[in-house]
């Protein structure tokens, strides 16, 4: 009932906007369906292979001077136990679980602009440009400038302030408290600098799952011929990589490099030293991607998290990613495969092999 509920509201939005603009626009719908095929893990002298399930993205997104506008799908099927089915089965017996939990709608965001310095945004996320980790392919959280209900006011062409609330928010009393964000960002040709606070009241809460008041500030520099150098720090957030998190008070940079056929990209997050048992102190990683031609790429990861401490109240051994792959474009058809490790010095590792298969239209 709740899903339903949200697919009506997302479609009468669409509809209720969708009449402001659509001349000068732009569409574009991109699918992708992809698997880690198996997935092998080795732990001292066992081995456990599992099939690594499925997952299916669809994205269409729509812009134009009044509106922007993208709905965001994703569903997984894997094997699982008693899978939530309308059998509701009840037994020990493997499933082979078909978009197990529904549809998940990820980045869907409406934001309409009925006044040329003002946009209205519904779970945008505005990402200022430093924020940007190229290895990760993601953004520090404190760099959104975004809510999930929001205003966004462009006063001159570089500029943009947003405020706005998330949801769960509520006021008048002290064990609810409204989840108030804002955030800004200046940005030109050659240099950008921005940032946000999320979640002004600052209390933690376990009744609305609210968290601590967060901050963030990043830049990025374009004066380099070929470069970009995304730097940032980052009050109470986290960075999520695969190789695992590193949360606190983070610093933080992206690099990226760019010639005719060679691409690369460089991650470093830190939080000085994390007191936490189950944290990592520091990850890092290495992108590289060779142009053989406009439809062939050759390109790998590296990337690793390490632990600053040693002593015996918290010893995390470090971990490693290799990931080899190669791209193959063949018109609106996008073909990946490749093998992904991850092995830490404790004797253990998982092995899976990712592929691929992206339309864009």
């Amino acid at each position: 009932m709740i899903k339903s509920t949200k697919i009506a509201a997302l479609s009468a939005a669409l509809a209720l906007v969708s009449g402001l603009a659509f001349a000068d626009s732009e569409v574009s719908f991109t699918n992708k369906l992809s698997s880690d095929i198996v997935e092998i893990v080795n732990e001292d002298d066992d081995s456990e292979t599992s099939f690594a399930g499925i997952k299916n993205k669809s994205t269409f997104e729509y812009t134009s001077d009044n509106l922007d506008a993208m709905l965001e799908m994703t569903f997984e099927s894997k094997v699982a136990t008693d899978p939530k089915n309308p059998l509701d089965a009840d037994d020990d017996k493997d499933y082979f679980a078909i978009g197990d939990g529904g549809y998940d709608f990820g980045d869907s965001y409406i934001e309409f602009r009925p006044f040329e310095v003002l946009g209205i945004e519904f779970h945008e996320k505005v990402f200022v440009a430093g924020s940007y980790l190229p290895v990760l392919d993601d953004n520090v959280a404190t760099g959104n400038i975004g809510s999930d209900l929001g205003l966004l006011i462009r006063p001159v062409e570089s500029l943009v302030f947003g405020a706005g609330l998330d949801f769960i928010s509520a006021f008048g009393h002290d064990d609810r408290k409204p989840i108030f964000n804002f955030g800004l960002e200046f940005a030109n040709e050659d240099f950008s600098i921005g940032g946000s606070v999320r979640n002004v009241a600052g209390d933690e809460n376990e009744e609305n799952g609210t968290d601590e008041l967060a901050f963030g500030v990043f830049t990025q520099l374009k004066m380099l011929e070929g470069f970009e150098f995304n730097l940032g720090f980052a009050y109470n957030d986290s960075v999520e990589p695969d190789v695992g998190a590193v949360s606190g008070n983070l610093l933080t940079a992206g690099i990226t490099y760019t010639a005719e056929s060679f691409w690369l990209g460089l991650d470093a997050v830190t939080n000085f030293g994390n007191s936490d048992d189950l944290q990592y102190d520091l990850y890092s990683g290495l992108v590289a991607e060779f142009s053989l031609n406009d439809n062939f790429v050759l390109g790998g990861v590296f990337a690793n998290n390490l632990d600053f401490e040693s002593d015996d109240d918290k010893d995390i051994a470090p971990k490693f990613q290799i990931n080899p792959y190669v791209t193959v474009t063949v018109e609106k058809h996008e073909f990946s495969a490749g093998v992904n490790i991850f092995f830490t010095t404790e004797n253990t590792s998982e092995i899976s092999f990712p592929v691929y298969w992206k339309y864009k239209l």
